[in-house]
């Protein structure tokens, strides 16, 4: 062991993002339940995973670019990074980060994915004053895939298992996931995180280590060395191997994005901008048409609309230079409707109002997750 702190004690290129993906959903303890109830029985989740995306995952890079490094969404992050004393000196992180050193083809074509939803994810964790680092958790979970699925039904970024998902709001039925939805399963992921936060007095890694393990689990272990006298921290307590690696793992991509320069990687700036926007729409719309019409390939904008395999409803994400066209154009959207389907308004028409997602458009209409 490396250190053990106090209890309570808190890539090459763009391919910094990203992470060996774990295909595995969050647990969780229901909150009318204890923890012995809920967890005696419980079978730990399933195994690590490590999954290389595929290249169709990532088919549009990011086409914003930061003139100057220091305006760049790496330093905002780096601003708001508060676990980098969690990772001096600890061989379990050290060893996490020479596994994505080395690695660097995997780490590209991960971070390529990730930068779509960077900005919107470090904007909603800013406004809830959340340890930046924590935008890199889904590099973790999914490689910044929102159509991951684990064999145990873990779905989307933030690979929520269907209870989990279920607690925190997230619709599921036939032909409509909101696990996968962008906005929605961050918000979600958030409260999570801030439930787990808040569970555990305040220690981050104790709660990332229940993100991966169940709060149950981790409490369980923490008991087990209390009654032996022994120290409790995250560092200290018996874990399954997955989530041994889980949180060095967090902490060590976040220690190459905090100082790149000391560990001889260089990191291609993204600007500090929105990559896409919202629209509200007065009824679906067809993805495979809107592609058509807008000049998004299809792919992207199902990388950015997966909640309904092929459809988006009730609001639309865009990259920023379609979404300015199509408000300009508001018939487009109109014409991908899908035959068929009821209109929520008048027939043939959408609304225009802007909904402009990331931290720097402050408006009264501005989701927040």
């Amino acid at each position: 062991m490396s250190r053990s702190p106090s209890p309570r004690s808190v890539c090459t290129g763009l391919s910094l993002l990203a992470m060996a993906t774990v295909l595995s959903g969050c647990q969780h303890l229901e909150p009318q339940l204890t923890i012995g109830d809920r967890f005696a029985n419980e079978p730990y989740r399933s195994q690590l995973r490590w999954r290389t995306p595929a290249p169709t995952d990532t088919l549009v890079h990011i086409a914003q670019r930061s003139p100057h490094s220091d305006g760049s969404l790496w330093a905002r992050m780096r601003q708001g990074f508060s676990l980098q004393p969690e990772t001096d000196g600890v061989a379990r992180v050290d060893a996490q980060r020479r596994w994505l050193i080395e690695r660097p083809g995997f780490l590209t074509q991960t971070g390529r994915a990730g930068s779509r939803y960077l900005h919107f994810i470090v904007g909603e964790l800013s406004k809830r004053n959340m340890p930046l680092e924590l935008a890199l958790l889904p590099a973790i979970e999914s490689g910044f895939n929102p159509n991951a699925q684990s064999p145990a039904q873990a779905m989307g970024l933030w690979q929520f298992i269907p209870a989990t998902g279920r607690r925190y709001q997230l619709e599921q039925r036939a032909g409509y996931d909101e696990r996968r939805d962008i906005p929605a399963s961050t918000r979600a992921a958030l409260d999570y995180l801030s439930y787990l936060h808040d569970y555990f007095e305040g220690d981050w890694l104790l709660a990332l280590a229940a993100y991966n393990a169940g709060e149950g689990r981790v409490r369980q272990a923490i008991e087990r060395n209390r009654a032996r006298g022994l120290a409790t921290s995250y560092w200290d307590l018996a874990l399954p191997g997955e989530t041994q690696n889980y949180v060095p793992r967090l902490l060590a991509l976040s220690q190459l994005v905090n100082a790149p320069a000391d560990y001889d990687v260089d990191l291609e700036p993204i600007a500090d901008q929105p990559y896409f926007q919202m629209l509200a729409l007065a009824q679906p719309v067809d993805l495979a048409h809107l592609a058509q019409l807008s000049g998004v390939h299809e792919r992207e904008l199902r990388m950015l609309n997966p909640t309904e395999r092929g459809r988006a409803s009730g609001r639309v994400l865009l990259p920023m230079a379609a979404s300015g066209r199509l408000i300009a154009q508001p018939d487009l959207i109109a014409r991908a409707a899908q035959p068929g389907v009821p209109n929520r308004e008048a027939p043939g028409r959408v609304t225009t109002e802007r909904v402009p997602v990331g931290p720097q458009v402050a408006q009264a209409d501005e989701p927040t997750l």
